[in-house]
């Protein structure tokens, strides 16, 4: 039995010393999750821009991303904005700031964070 609650204790210690995950880090991480294929299409598309052969590729891209938008703002609504609200300018500035170590891509673009998850 003893070394049973040894382990016990054990387990509870070291849970103990694991650091939590701030709010505006759960919610980079949504958002990370929720634009994850919005950005990778922004960037296909922005490669595409300067190829003047790719023209019927980079309007079929354009169609992609908009279709990938409105996922986006779904998900970041359903899973974000449903839970924490709609956040202010400081608001969001802190979560591009948690935004930087978990999707380092999406920290420039303040104009999306803006749109899907502020007032």
């Amino acid at each position: 039995m003893r070394p049973f609650f040894l382990f016990l204790v054990c387990l509870a210690i070291g849970c103990e010393n694991q650091p939590k995950e701030s709010r505006f880090e759960k919610i980079a991480t949504a958002f990370c999750e929720c634009t994850r294929q919005l950005a990778a299409l922004n960037e296909k598309t922005a490669n595409m821009a300067a190829d003047t052969n790719a023209q019927v590729a980079f309007q079929e891209s354009l169609q992609q991303i908009q279709d990938e938008y409105v996922k986006a703002k779904e998900c970041t609504a359903a899973t974000i904005v449903s839970r924490y609200g709609k956040f202010n300018l400081a608001q969001l500035d802190s979560v591009k700031t948690a935004l930087a170590g978990k999707c380092a891509n999406l920290t420039e673009q303040s104009d999306l964070l803006q749109e899907m998850l502020g007032e």
